[in-house]
């Protein structure tokens, strides 16, 4: 249980007059764990005191240095569109006419996606019409189902 149970005894007979001088029980309770905690530290101490492995050093990478740039041209990127995008496919269906009817967004989408092997999502297009709308070259109406339908004028 206790290792050196007299030792402790004898201190805490040595301690009783200094913990008895104390009339708040919680004060007196204090000391004596604090007493017994101070041994039980000790005795921790005694049982984890086993030789650590020191840590190697490893190497730390250096950075590498900047060099200074000359005046040689910079590479330009080799990489072109696959394709066109949302803006310039809908461009070129106003040319060729596809207008002619009323048209909803999602029809134009659709065709897009069928005849044109291109997927776009509705919300790349609504900018863009907005915009021919305000220009007038498209005029939109709402249809049965409360939405817009695009037309040439």
């Amino acid at each position: 249980m206790i290792k050196n149970f007299e030792e402790i005894k004898l201190q805490l007979m040595e301690l009783s007059d200094i913990v008895n001088s104390f009339k708040s029980e919680a004060v007196q309770l204090r000391i004596v764990e604090l007493v017994f905690g101070m041994e039980a530290e000790h005795e921790q101490d005694d049982q984890d005191e086993t030789p650590e492995k020191p840590r190697k050093k490893t190497a730390r990478r250096k950075r590498a240095a900047k060099k200074p740039e000359e005046d040689t041209p910079k590479k330009t990127s080799s990489k072109k569109a696959n394709g066109q995008g949302a803006v310039a496919t809908l461009t070129k269906l106003v040319d060729d006419g596809f207008f002619k009817e009323p048209k909803s967004i999602g029809n134009i989408v659709e065709h897009c996606d069928h005849n044109l092997a291109r997927k776009f999502k509705a919300n790349e297009f609504s900018g863009k019409l907005g915009r021919l709308v305000r220009e007038g070259t498209l005029t939109r109406t709402k249809n049965s189902e409360n939405q817009y339908e695009y037309q040439s004028k």
